[in-house]
């Protein structure tokens, strides 16, 4: 499935790291990371994957299947929530762009449901076009 990404932020210190958001959830997503009790958490989670570190408690893999090698997840974990965005990275040479697929909020367990897997590794199945 082809589908189209917006580059939302493309500054990172050492300018390797491109941040886009999938057109079909933009708004859902942009509504929730300008909340006031997201938003600061956002930005702190933004600049852990720009400076290239790897901190699970905020941004990990998601080690679901091989469907989903590409797929990582931005944790909220903030003011009792338990709010999750799916990302894709795509990596070309000398760039990482990881694009905010879909918001999950309200996970109730460490284990992922079913119905959520699927659609993880549908996220991993995606080609994005990319445009500025």
């Amino acid at each position: 499935m082809k589908k189209t990404a917006l580059i939302i932020d493309d500054s990172s210190p050492h300018g390797k790291t491109i941040f886009s958001i999938d057109t079909d959830h933009a708004s859902e997503i942009l509504t929730y990371l300008f909340r006031s009790d997201v938003e600061e958490e956002f930005r702190q989670i933004r600049d852990i994957i720009k400076q290239q570190l790897r901190i699970r408690e905020k941004y990990c893999k998601c080690n679901v299947s091989d469907k989903a090698a590409n797929v990582f997840e931005m944790r909220f974990t903030r003011s009792g929530k338990n709010d999750r965005i799916y990302c894709q990275e795509i990596h070309r040479p000398g760039i990482r762009n990881v694009i905010l697929c879909e918001l999950f909020e309200g996970k109730k367990s460490q284990e992922i449901p079913k119905k959520i897997k699927s659609r993880i590794e549908s996220i991993g199945g995606i080609e994005y076009e990319i445009r500025y």
